[in-house]
């Protein structure tokens, strides 16, 4: 990769990732305290101004939603068998 792709990448996932934004309906969920302590650096050192730990890991998580939709789907309406033989 030349530094000109390598330029459009980095932008284009400061664009998609690292804006703030509002989460008009918060949940709470627990994850690792190490994974935590990671995102929260790049959250304060590369974020842009407002940009909260829960927005960046929501839209993380809804690009992951989107990617694998179908594998998601396909799991989904599989069969499950009988628990009790």
């Amino acid at each position: 990769m030349n530094n000109q792709e390598n330029f459009v990448k980095v932008i284009g996932y400061e664009e998609q990732f690292l804006q703030s934004r509002e989460l008009k309906t918060r949940q709470c969920v627990y994850i690792n305290k190490d994974t935590q302590e990671t995102i929260a650096g790049i959250v304060r050192r590369l974020g842009e101004r407002g940009l909260t730990i829960g927005a960046y890991i929501d839209t993380i998580l809804q690009q992951h939603l989107r990617e694998h939709k179908d594998e998601i789907n396909e799991l989904y309406q599989k069969p499950i068998g009988k628990i009790i033989k």
